[in-house]
């Protein structure tokens, strides 16, 4: 994928984009015949970048359409992306707060959202978080948006996790096996005989959250518009909830293998 599309052009829109600023001011036609778009699209994307002032118009017969300079496009592109994200937050944070209502007879008696990117101070503090908050077991399950994520980028969480491991309470945690692609072998080695934790890898379950005790779920909320990232978590207090994501746990564990076993 290339920058442009990551920041929002369509591939006949880079097209176009691209043709403009090698050719200079041109018509509909020659942008049709430089680009490779058909002339029966190639208006309606014209017009498209135009309206997100990435192209100008300039009126004649015919119209003739001239691309801003490539930094002015990069920041308009940027800003749009800003807005997008900026909306998927207040969207997620809705539908965190609606949750409860959703999956359960009676809302929660308390709900929490953190924006947290993957290895970021807030996704630490949480970390260390769930086991501070913890008085008897911990079951955490770890898959998107671990998946695909390369290691550098949630090491860091990896790090509190091994320095706040409790030795009174139970810790088990299921990690999906697609995970385990960009973890070092070092680091999986090093969990085959941790005492502290349990850990199996399983394949049925899609998504991360954290079991606390009977009484809390850390839900871990993927990032809509960046695969391999979060965009945060919710903290609940379900009952309901608690109880159909222990059980689903619980049954995924059952049929989870060790890490010994897939060596």
């Amino acid at each position: 994928m290339s920058r442009l599309a990551e920041l929002g052009l369509s591939g006949y829109e880079e097209q176009c984009y691209r043709a403009l600023l090698a050719r200079g001011p041109s018509t509909a036609r020659a942008v049709s015949d430089a680009s490779g778009v058909p002339m029966g699209r190639v208006y309606d994307v014209l017009n498209g970048l135009a309206a997100r002032d990435l192209v100008e118009t300039r009126p004649g017969e015919p119209t003739r359409y001239c691309a801003v300079d490539p930094e002015t496009a990069a920041d308009r592109l940027l800003a749009e992306r800003k807005r997008e994200l900026a909306e998927q937050t207040d969207r997620y944070e809705r539908l965190a707060a609606a949750l409860g209502d959703e999956l359960a007879a009676v809302p929660p008696t308390e709900s929490r959202f953190w924006t947290a990117p993957l290895g970021g101070e807030t996704a630490v503090s949480l970390t260390r978080q769930v086991f501070e908050d913890a008085s008897d077991e911990v079951r955490s399950a770890m898959s998107r948006p671990y998946v695909g994520a390369p290691w550098d980028r949630y090491d860091a969480e990896i790090a509190a996790f091994d320095e706040t491991l409790p030795t009174e309470q139970s810790v088990r945690v299921l990690v999906a096996a697609p995970v385990l692609d960009t973890v070092p072998a070092a680091v999986r080695d090093a969990y085959l005989d941790r005492e502290a934790v349990s850990l199996r890898v399983t394949t049925a379950l899609a998504a991360t959250f954290d079991l606390v005790d009977d009484d809390r779920v850390y839900l871990h909320v993927a990032h809509p518009l960046d695969e391999g990232e979060r965009l945060g978590a919710v903290e609940l207090r379900d009952d309901a909830l608690l109880a159909r994501l222990q059980d689903r746990f619980e049954r995924a564990w059952e049929r989870a293998e060790t890490l010994s076993a897939l060596r």
